[in-house]
């Protein structure tokens, strides 16, 4: 009788365990991270220093909260349970040792937890930042901060070990985190540049990973095409230069989905060539940007269908109302950015206070729209939004008042205007506007793709069996919910 009651439990246990490890290898769920932008409190002396609050004035990064911030999106990824995390650069505030130290750190929690991560880095992650510097007596002086060699080294683990093929001496590389899937991590480097022969490396790996049976996914800090019109220009070098290029070359090998970051904005934007092949730009927003975004991305269990969730830190210790704080501290930031900016492009003397002048009215009227234009994009689907069709309309303002008025830097007030409308409507371009997508939650249909296995082996009752995707032989077909190989080729059991 005591035999009974241990083996009822271990009968019931045991295909428990079964249904458990096939669905999770039916669907493969991938979080997504940028900008995370850590700083280590050892950087700071005193909370009050003047340089430190100059610069938390123009910065559309809550860079004082990232440690709290990073701690709560960790929680969340582990709550989350992905096969997969990818942080696609900008792991650091300005590339000090103490930042990434404290980085490498906090990644141990999700070690330990048997999440896989892979990284890449960003423009802040490799040394020559001006920023990157240690606030104390009221002033700053620089920090130590790390170079590619340096990466390397700290980040063996997540990207640049022994499981990783990499690309000569490049920070770029290529891994199988999973049956199924080829990710490749680009180093865009400093300035949205690629080191020569990377791209084509990309392309080739991708045409391989698929002649596998692999779906592709490309990961970069900057984007790969530009999600609005003038981008370049009002934040230099955000986009490759030669994008029309590498887009093309991307579409050739089959990529279909890019994962970036850089612009602190969850936005997607989609470009479709003339034999009707799709490149999708993913690109993610930062946890300590408004509205503090990561994603959730899911493969279906034929891997033919990925699926994008965004997802929002909604809650921090200490700030009861966390949405409405992180919103206004973003407003309050890009006004400020805006007017130290457009000074800088225009040469228009601007003073906060004072209450006449044209140049200062445009100045404070366009600071003020373009910081409620952004808070709009960083809310994604900015459409949908009932505050955009205002928002428009002050910039066709803008441009009738432009065309009628000859204003010293016309042109570029002008340019903004249209870059602002091109925003508010989510498209890329003025050539482009009925292209839109789904910011937010959005469902990519990938290539199809010819089988990875052919055959199992040649003898034909072998051939004949079932087996997983993992090689094991079953003693007959599945009775279980996954995907199996049968004679040589996946099927799917519902």
């Amino acid at each position: 009788m005591k035999l009974l009651r241990i083996i009822l439990p271990i009968g019931i246990i045991f295909p428990l365990c079964l249904i458990s490890t096939v669905a999770s290898a039916a669907n493969k769920k991938i979080c997504v991270l940028t900008d995370i932008h850590v700083m280590a409190p050892s950087l700071l002396e005193d909370e009050n220093n003047k340089e430190w609050q100059e610069y938390l004035k123009t910065s559309k990064s809550m860079v004082d909260l990232s440690v709290p911030i990073f701690d709560a999106i960790i929680n969340k990824v582990i709550i989350e349970r992905p096969d997969l995390l990818l942080i696609v650069g900008d792991l650091t505030k300005d590339s000090e040792v103490e930042s990434h130290n404290l980085v490498l750190n906090k990644l141990t929690k999700l070690k330990q937890a048997n999440i896989p991560v892979y990284v890449i880095p960003g423009n802040h992650d490799r040394g020559w930042m001006q920023r990157a510097l240690k606030y104390q007596n009221d002033t700053c002086i620089a920090a130590e901060t790390i170079d590619n060699d340096d990466f390397e080294k700290l980040y063996v683990d997540y990207g640049y070990g022994t499981n990783t093929e990499r690309y000569g001496t490049t920070l770029n590389y290529l891994v199988e985190p999973f049956p199924g899937l080829t990710v490749i991590g680009i180093d865009s480097g400093i300035w949205c540049t690629f080191r020569e022969g990377s791209i084509d490396w990309v392309c080739e790996k991708a045409k391989a990973a698929q002649a596998k049976g692999n779906q592709v996914l490309v990961m970069m800090h900057h984007m790969i095409m530009p999600h609005y019109y003038y981008q370049n220009n009002i934040f230099e070098l955000s986009v490759p230069t030669d994008y029309p290029d590498i887009r093309d070359k991307f579409m050739q090998a089959g990529i279909k989905v890019v994962l970036s970051g850089h612009s602190h904005t969850s936005d997607i934007t989609r470009y479709v060539d003339a034999s009707g092949r799709e490149l999708y730009d993913v690109c993610t927003g930062s946890p300590i940007s408004y509205p503090c975004d990561y994603r959730v991305l899911t493969f279906d269990d034929s891997f033919s269908k990925l699926s994008i969730v965004t997802k929002s830190l909604t809650s921090l210790n200490g700030y009861p109302d966390f949405p409405s704080y992180a919103k206004n501290r973003l407003k309050e930031s890009v006004k400020s950015w805006t007017q130290k900016w457009m000074a800088e492009k225009t040469g228009f003397e601007y003073e906060d206070n004072e209450e006449f002048g044209s140049n200062n009215l445009v100045i404070s009227v366009l600071s003020q729209a373009l910081s409620n234009s952004f808070t709009i994009h960083a809310e994604g689907n900015e459409p949908d939004n009932p505050d955009s069709k205002e928002a428009i309309l002050i910039f066709e303002d803008f441009l009738y008042y432009m065309k009628r008025h000859n204003l010293d830097n016309a042109e570029m007030i002008e340019n903004i205007s249209l870059a602002m409308k091109s925003i508010l409507g989510d498209y890329p371009s003025e050539n482009d506007k009925f292209n839109i997508v789904n910011d937010r939650t959005l469902t990519i249909q990938m290539p199809t793709l010819t089988d990875g296995i052919k055959e199992i082996v040649n003898n034909e009752t072998k051939k004949s069996a079932w087996y997983t995707l993992e090689g094991f032989q079953l003693s007959e077909k599945p009775q279980h919910p996954g995907v199996y190989i049968y004679q040589g080729r996946k099927h799917v059991i519902r």
